[in-house]
């Protein structure tokens, strides 16, 4: 944890001469470093922290989803909106940080307004899964209500797939009513 909170701070200098040591930190064993690695080293080199990025593992990807939602929600990177999908609802209302929860409704946003069915269906999916899992605490209505605004965004759009993604949502929505 001391070395991911060193990578961290050094990569707020922004400095190229440090690229070295954010390489050295994708190999660590420990998935903070390799996170914070990563982050530190999109600033630097953009270009090799999302090749590094779309190259690690489903199951490492899986654990490292918020550094990876940060670089691929900054460099607009749509091909990965159907990971990040699977994490909104997660990084929205169950992680401890404002600034992760800015960060997921960021990707909630984009998410909904895009034209990426495989995205709509992986966030409709979860909300379903969430939903029905905190239905004691309401979560269910606080779903529909997200996925209204899905609605809305897709009416609003001029996506060729907005008649698809609204009835995508619309049929998900029938697992929480």
């Amino acid at each position: 944890m001391v070395q991911a909170a060193a990578i961290e701070t050094l990569g707020k200098l922004i400095d190229p001469e440090l690229k070295q040591i954010f390489i050295k930190g994708l190999n660590s064993k420990s998935y903070a470093v390799v996170g914070k690695s990563l982050v530190a080293m999109y600033y630097i080199d953009k270009d090799l922290a999302i090749k590094e990025s779309k190259a690690l593992p489903d199951e490492v990807r899986e654990i490292l989803t918020t550094p990876l939602t940060k670089i691929f929600i900054e460099s607009n990177d749509e091909t990965e909106l159907p990971f990040i999908a699977k994490s909104v609802v997660s990084g929205m209302y169950l992680s401890g940080t404002g600034a992760t929860k800015i960060l997921y409704e960021k990707a909630f946003s984009r998410i909904s307004k895009s034209n990426n069915m495989q995205a709509i269906q992986n966030l409709v999916e979860d909300m379903v899964v969430k939903g029905n899992q905190y239905k004691k605490f309401s979560f269910d209505k606080v779903a529909i209500n997200l996925m209204r605004t899905i609605i809305k965004a897709q009416e609003k759009s001029t996506n060729s797939n907005k008649e698809r993604n609204v009835a995508i949502v619309k049929e998900a929505m029938m697992g929480l009513l």
